[in-house]
C-alpha cells in the first residue's frame, strides 16, 4: 500500500473520532494513531463516533468491550481512556473508515453491517466488530469487496 493511503485512513479515522477538535495531535500514518492511543483519547471520541453510527450506549458499549460504566466514569471525571480502550475505539473507527470508502455512503455501510455474510461465516459484520480478530475479518471482507472479488 502507499503512503497516501495510510494518510487518507488516518485522517479519516481522525475524523471519525471528532477532528482535530478532538484529537489534537498531528496524525499522518498508522504509528501517529498509535501514539494517540498511547497518550489517551478523550472519551469525546467515542462520543463522536457513537452519534456518527447512530448507536446507543449499549451498542457501543458492546462493541468496544468497555462496560458502560467506565464510559460512564470517563465522561463524568472527563478523563481519557486508557490506551486498551483507545486501541479498540480507534480500531472500530479504522474499519468504519475503510467501509465507507468502499461504499461511498454511510447508509449502504450501515445497512451492510447488519446484513449476514457468507464470506463471515453467515455473520452479521456488526456483531464481530467487538473483537480485533473480527475486525480484522471484517478489513480483509471490505478489502476483498473494493477490488470487485464476490464477498
Amino acid at each position: 500500500m502507499n503512503n497516501t493511503r495510510f494518510q487518507t485512513q488516518a485522517a479519516a479515522v481522525v475524523a471519525l473520532l471528532g477532528g482535530p477538535a478532538v484529537i489534537p495531535q498531528p496524525v499522518h500514518n498508522e504509528l501517529d494513531l498509535l501514539r494517540v492511543a498511547s497518550t489517551g483519547v478523550p472519551i469525546k471520541a467515542i462520543r463522536h463516533l457513537q452519534r456518527r453510527m447512530n448507536l446507543s450506549d449499549r451498542e457501543i458499549s458492546d462493541m468496544l468491550t468497555i462496560p458502560e460504566s467506565t464510559l460512564a466514569r470517563h465522561e463524568q471525571a472527563q478523563t481519557n481512556l486508557t490506551r486498551d480502550e483507545a486501541e479498540k475505539a480507534i480500531q472500530l473507527s479504522g474499519v468504519v473508515a475503510h467501509g465507507l470508502d468502499v461504499f461511498e455512503n454511510e447508509t449502504d455501510f450501515y445497512c451492510w453491517l447488519q446484513l449476514e455474510n457468507p464470506a463471515l461465516g453467515g455473520e452479521q459484520p456488526q456483531t464481530l466488530l467487538s473483537s480485533a480478530l473480527g475486525r480484522e475479518q471484517i478489513h480483509e471482507v471490505l478489502g476483498r469487496i473494493q477490488w470487485g472479488i464476490f464477498s
